[in-house]
């Protein structure tokens, strides 16, 4: 009897640490607000990094970011929120500044490429007039992985 009463407490205790990770695991994938948001902020931190590496040149990233950044004000926030909340509820709140970190360092390394001050400016013109679906639209086909992103939820 001791036996089979071990068993039950021992089962039940699996089932129900089961029960407490499957939440945890689910937390930890990207749903597809938080992927969203981190195209959308992908493609936020190119253009801040394309108005600070390109201030020196002929193309103007810099005005066209600035527009951008005003025109956009409540969506590029209304994603950073998102993605807080992502790193919140995974339990990484501190997670949130190394993921966009490393964005703009991945986008900093590229900034050494002669064409990226050109094909930037050219970017951050052409969204700064736009609408935030035609925004979330372009972000969505330019960054089809962004860094730091892991599993989509299902």
């Amino acid at each position: 009897m001791k036996t089979n009463s071990k068993m039950v407490v021992c089962g039940a205790a699996a089932l129900l640490s089961v029960s407490l990770a499957a939440p945890a695991a689910a937390q930890n994938c990207w749903n597809g607000a938080a992927v969203k948001a981190a195209k959308v902020r992908d493609m936020q931190t190119l253009l801040m990094v394309g108005a600070l590496q390109c201030r020196s040149t002929a193309h103007d990233v810099l005005g066209h970011y600035n527009r951008f950044v005003k025109t956009h004000r409540a969506a590029i926030s209304a994603h950073n929120d998102i993605l807080k909340t992502h790193f919140v509820r995974a339990g990484k709140a501190r997670d949130y500044d190394r993921f966009a970190t490393a964005m703009a360092n991945g986008h900093s390394a590229g900034a050494g490429n002669p064409a990226f001050c050109k094909e930037t400016a050219a970017l951050a013109e052409q969204v700064a007039g736009l609408s935030r679906s035609e925004v979330e639209a372009i972000a969505d086909r330019m960054f089809t992985a962004p860094k730091g992103v892991g599993r989509t939820c299902s």
